[in-house]
């Protein structure tokens, strides 16, 4: 099982350290929904991997220490004068000497060092998540203002044609349309007119400097993105590629030792 999983991990660890060398030349993407879900669905399957890679060392050093501790407690004395029992008493050493020395090796085993660069990787794939967040964030908060915007100046053309129909009208000396009443209704519509196009300049200034604020933070995700996978993949295959090695050497001096006794 170890010599094909570090067969595998081999393949996979050259092939990520590709990864390296990617330059990204695309135009800078904006996080969308589905990029989120992905990343979040890479971070619950490395996180999975993360723990099952425990349970199964857990398990394995489990398994060996209750069969070893089984061996001693039922490992009969015998009397050796008797050849048939004298076999058995000397299969029963060699078996559990070969479950001794299988025990030791495996909790020999440098699994921490694995588990804590699957581990790292986790955390990478997070950060990747929550800087992806912090945009989409910027992004609502550049639509919800566009909008404002949209609706302030729909708003003010509205308020123009009521305007400047309304000032026709005077000029056309329609009832009410003395001297008086064309300075006062100026002077009326006037006040509004400024004040909604003020407002305007402000809500454009402020959609403006949130565009500026999005374009940068799709800027940093895509960029740190890039970063993360680059240093955090190779060394997390390259890691488990190691210790898979380091499991089949140990299991394969048990072997040659076990094969060995005669």
């Amino acid at each position: 099982m170890w010599r094909s999983m570090n067969h595998f991990h081999e393949i996979q660890n050259e092939i990520v350290q590709q990864v390296r060398g990617l330059v990204d030349n695309s135009m800078a993407e904006s996080t969308s929904d589905l990029h989120r879900l992905a990343t979040r669905d890479l971070e619950a399957a490395v996180a999975a991997w993360h723990s099952n890679f425990n349970r199964l060392i857990k398990y394995q050093r489990d398994y060996i220490r209750s069969l070893y501790g089984w061996l001693k407690l039922t490992l009969c004395q015998v009397d050796n004068s008797v050849p048939q029992e004298a076999h058995a008493s000397m299969i029963s050493r060699e078996l559990t000497s070969f479950c001794d020395e299988w025990k030791q090796a495996l909790d020999r085993l440098p699994d921490a060092v694995a588990s804590e660069a699957i581990k790292s990787f986790v955390n990478v794939v997070h950060v990747i998540y929550t800087k992806q967040a912090e945009e989409m964030k910027i992004k609502k908060r550049t639509e919800t203002l566009s909008k404002e915007l949209e609706k302030k100046t729909n708003s003010l053309r509205s308020i123009e044609k009521k305007y400047y129909q309304s000032y026709s009208m005077v000029g056309l000396g329609l009832p009410g349309s003395g001297r008086d009443g064309i300075e006062s209704h100026a002077y009326d519509a006037r006040d509004p007119l400024a004040e909604k196009k003020t407002e305007i300049a402000q809500c454009r200034r402020k959609v403006e400097d949130e565009m500026t604020r999005h374009a940068k933070a799709v800027e940093v995700t895509r960029s740190m993105t890039l970063n993360n996978i680059q240093t955090g993949l190779p060394g997390i295959f390259q890691a488990i590629a190691g210790f898979s090695g380091t499991v089949v050497e140990a299991l394969d001096v048990v072997c040659r030792r076990a094969g060995s006794v005669r």
